[in-house]
């Protein structure tokens, strides 16, 4: 226990040096402090039975949010990554099988890239260059290879674990102990059931502190993806 401790805390002073090394466009652990909003960020989807309530409340809402999707998953359901897009949500990738990163090479990260690539052209005309690596994990190798081929690797500085949570209720007590901040960027799972009922009292008080929601690619300062014509092979 006390070893996966010490190596989840040598991770994140990674992660953090190299958020405040690099530019936002390479490598982004969190937004602006200086700047007035934060993000909300969902993995693992699109799922069709979450997915679409956590669009219905994120539209009620008028909260944009990103949402990194897993390839195969893309496919299977193109119709909701094309309303993501369609309501001015921000998609970017998490590969195309989610496979276990100590398993997983540079070269194969960088085919599933690409096949899911092709996926998200079919269904909204543009591949994403924003990647969200499965677990936040990845190697120099990994990172070099996405750095060639344009990416920008995004992670996050807050994660409240819903996917341990077992209730709304669960969820929305972690969300009431933490103190949002400028610059936040939000981990949760649009494949999980309790996002869509916990977020909306959260977005109140993230608004109530004078803070608003972006998506990363506004804070990326970057193009929201490559078009067919720019192959990212």
């Amino acid at each position: 226990m006390q070893v996966m401790k010490a190596v989840r805390t040598c991770r994140r002073l990674v992660r953090a040096c190299l958020g405040g090394l690099l530019p936002a466009r390479r490598f982004l652990v969190r937004g602006p402090r200086a700047g007035d909003s934060v993000c909300l960020t969902f993995d693992d989807g699109p799922h069709p039975e979450h997915t679409p309530v956590l669009l219905d409340m994120l539209r009620r809402e008028g909260v944009p949010a990103t949402f990194f999707v897993i390839g195969r998953r893309a496919a299977e359901f193109p119709e909701l990554v094309r309303r993501m897009v369609d309501e001015g949500h921000a998609v970017g990738h998490h590969t195309y099988s989610h496979s276990d990163p100590a398993e997983t090479t540079a070269r194969k990260m960088a085919a599933e890239i690409n096949q899911t690539s092709n996926v998200l052209v079919r269904a909204i005309g543009f591949s994403p260059t924003l990647f969200r690596p499965p677990h936040g994990r990845l190697t120099p190798a990994m990172l070099w290879r996405l750095w060639r081929i344009g990416m920008t690797v995004v992670l996050w500085n807050v994660d409240l674990r819903d996917f341990a949570c077992g209730s709304a209720d669960e969820l929305r007590d972690r969300l009431r102990a933490h103190d949002p901040l400028s610059g936040d960027v939000y981990l949760f799972h649009d494949d999980r059931p309790h996002a869509h009922s916990a977020l909306p009292e959260f977005i109140a008080r993230v608004r109530a502190r004078g803070l608003t929601f972006t998506t990363l690619t506004e804070w990326v300062g970057r193009p929201a993806g490559t078009f067919p014509e720019r192959s990212i092979a």
